[in-house]
């Protein structure tokens, strides 16, 4: 009789617990992000990141990412200028960048291939690669 009565004891133990989870869920450690990163979340990674913004659209210095540097790209359509150099005492903006110099020019591929803009600095192009997510 004291064994069922234990046995009755730990079920009911047990079920209150699985209450409690059901009812007060764990947080879950997963990290989920929405949306595209922002510069404020590259700079918090890398603090010397070369990027700009364009049209909500953090874009970072493609230099090193192979398929960019490879892909045939031609100067298209004048999109934009850079008309603001990024400190950290201001916002990140539209037409911002960290290191590119007001005034420089950002153009779109005259074909497009993926988030690819191209800035011009001294008749040199330098392509930057949009981040965005998914």
């Amino acid at each position: 009789m004291k064994s069922i009565i234990a046995l009755f004891i730990a079920i009911i133990i047990l079920t209150g617990c699985n209450q409690s989870k059901a009812i007060h869920p764990q947080p879950s450690h997963t990290a989920i992000s929405i949306g595209n990163p922002t510069a404020e979340e590259v700079l918090a990674q890398n603090p010397k990141a070369d990027i700009f913004q364009y049209k909500d659209i953090v874009y970072t210095n493609a230099s090193e990412i192979e398929w960019v540097q490879q892909a045939e790209l031609t100067i298209g359509d004048h999109v934009g200028t850079i008309t603001k150099q990024f400190t950290y005492d201001l916002t990140f903006e539209h037409e911002m960048a960290t290191k590119l110099p007001v005034d420089t020019e950002i153009y779109e591929p005259a074909k497009k291939i993926g988030p690819v803009l191209i800035v011009t600095i001294n008749d040199k192009e330098i392509r930057y690669l949009g981040l965005i997510e998914g």
